[in-house]
């Protein structure tokens, strides 16, 4: 199975969370025509914004690159359009906490 890349792994993310081009950019704090070209390939996601698309979707980077396949997503409800930069934020910050812990199982054998 070929791997998908980082720009087509990062809209089917923004995709599935229901978020806008818009709204990421905002929690990016980054032009929305950054994130176009994030998606089209033309240009290259930097390492902070990396760990903070990782966090935000609760992937880890390798899933994000496109070298893992393996992925557990963290469903939270979009429900309105309305999901301000400061909601991103948190959502983030739960989704790092749930992956640490989910490492944390990992290492002391659990499930």
């Amino acid at each position: 199975m070929e791997h998908m890349g980082v720009n087509m792994r990062l809209k089917a993310l923004r995709k599935e969370s229901r978020l806008t081009q818009e709204q990421l950019a905002k929690y990016l704090d980054v032009d929305q025509t950054l994130i176009t070209k994030f998606e089209n390939g033309s240009r290259a996601i930097n390492v902070t914004m990396v760990d903070k698309l990782c966090s935000l979707f609760g992937c880890t980077q390798e899933y994000l690159l496109g070298q893992s396949e393996e992925y557990i997503p963290l469903n939270f409800a979009f429900r309105s359009q309305g999901v301000s930069t400061e909601d991103l934020q948190s959502i983030a910050a739960v989704n790092k906490i749930v992956m640490n812990l989910r490492c944390m199982n990992e290492l002391i054998g659990g499930e």
